[in-house]
């Protein structure tokens, strides 16, 4: 028997470049032979840091955290980035124009995302050059088509979400890098009957889809993995009589039909940072890491491949 092939999957990094190391070293802690992100690779939020006579200023949480010299400014820059947000050097004059400009901090921000990928694209080349580790990078709802370009132009990382990749010669992976719609509309979202489409499509290219692993960025709908704190028109939380948020199931669907219908070996997930678990369809496993990314924290999980079965799923935080 061929020996296991052992996959490290997180998602919803959200611009953390500290889960991006602690993403990248795994490789070497857990033996990975693939890396894997499911979705959401970019960061929510861009940082001015102003220019100004006295050096550089930058407002996190409400407070003023000034840099001077390119020392300090590089380590501010750094400390932004771990805090999952991506830094911008302007001007308070500039900034005003882009905000006042329809569209153009939008663009300013695409910018931004594609190259802060590059970055961390630049960091995990020579860390995993000469190993026999795949860096397999998915997107999700809340990244930007452009940032496909980045990976599809990276000699290293291999884009999941155009075509059907194969992890070894026994499996196959399947990816699904959108959400159904959300509250929030946002960049990749389809309805329900696009996506049940998409994933049609995509098993009846596989050549076995009883063994395949499917990369589905959201959730399937009605099981522990889908549930998020519910929200009113004001997408402000709904809280219970007793002071708690309530909860309700926000997955998708089509995901679960394509579950039960394709009985895939593995369902890997994210999109619910909340709903962290595992459940399962007939014979296929399927699994939410969750994530932390805000408090620096990597939530994912080591699963091992057998032949025609799932050796072992542990979910991970570091």
């Amino acid at each position: 028997m061929a020996k296991p092939t052992r996959i490290f999957f997180v998602a919803d990094l959200h611009g953390s470049a500290i889960c991006w190391r602690k993403f990248v070293n795994a490789a070497k802690v857990y033996r990975a032979d693939v890396l894997l992100v499911g979705g959401d690779i970019a960061a929510k939020t861009l940082t001015p840091i102003f220019a100004g006579p006295a050096g550089w200023t930058a407002r996190v949480e409400g407070t003023a955290r000034t840099a001077v010299g390119d020392a300090e400014l590089e380590k501010l820059e750094s400390s932004l980035r771990d805090a999952a947000t991506v830094p911008f050097r302007t001007t308070e004059a500039e900034w005003e124009e882009l905000r006042a400009r329809p569209g153009a901090l939008d663009a300013v921000f695409e910018r931004r995302a594609c190259t802060e990928l590059g970055r961390w694209l630049d960091w995990a080349r020579p860390r995993l050059e000469g190993t026999e580790t795949r860096l397999l990078l998915g997107l999700g709802n809340d990244d930007l088509t452009p940032m496909e370009r980045v990976i599809d132009a990276d000699p290293l990382a291999e884009l999941t979400d155009l075509q059907v990749l194969r992890l070894d010669d026994r499996h196959e992976l399947l990816t699904l890098p959108y959400s159904n719609p959300t509250p929030w509309r946002t960049h990749r979202e389809l309805p329900e009957e696009e996506i049940a489409r998409r994933l049609d499509e995509g098993f009846g290219r596989l050549d076995d889809p009883s063994n395949a692993v499917l990369n589905a960025h959201v959730p399937p709908f009605g099981v522990p993995l889908d549930l998020a704190p519910k929200l009113d028109a004001n997408l402000t939380k709904v809280m219970s009589p007793g002071g708690d948020p309530e909860y309700v199931h926000v997955g998708s669907t089509a995901v679960r039909a394509a579950l039960e219908r394709h009985q895939p070996l593995l369902g890997l997930h994210g999109h619910i940072h909340e709903s962290r678990g595992t459940t399962t369809f007939g014979r296929t496993l399927s699994m939410n890491c969750g994530s932390a990314y805000s408090e620096g924290a990597l939530l994912g999980a080591v699963v091992d491949l057998d032949d025609r079965s799932v050796r072992s799923a542990v979910l991970t935080s570091g």
